[in-house]
């Protein structure tokens, strides 16, 4: 009796699918949230956050006056006024004090600029 014929082979499985690329690394924080506050954003921003909202998202920017734009003051010496003495830097208190008569120590500061 003659042999039986052999089975047909099976192919061999898939190989299993790639691995997913892992998911791209979330943004890097903004320093700034220029919504936030937006709505008092002179008195209420310091200078950092206003010329980073101004350059990156054009908010915050000083008005501008018969076709020129007003100059940035370096501090807002009204913000943290009550608390200048904890929460002011040395920097800070040396402009506000020569500049505006805000923020002194005991020695009188020169009246401010005209």
């Amino acid at each position: 009796c003659p042999a039986p014929p052999p089975a047909p082979r099976r192919p061999p499985p898939p190989p299993p699918p790639p691995p997913k690329p892992a998911p791209p690394p979330p943004p890097a924080a903004l320093p700034f949230d220029c919504a936030a506050g937006y709505a008092n954003w002179i008195d209420g921003w310091s200078v950092g956050k206003k010329a980073w909202c101004c350059e990156h998202e054009r908010k915050g920017c000083p008005p501008s006056v018969g076709g020129c734009t007003t100059t940035v003051l370096p501090y807002d010496c009204t913000v943290g006024l009550a608390h200048w003495q904890a929460g002011w830097s040395r920097s800070k208190k040396a402009w506000c004090c020569r500049n505006l008569g805000k923020g002194c120590e005991a020695t009188p500061c020169p009246p401010p600029k005209q």
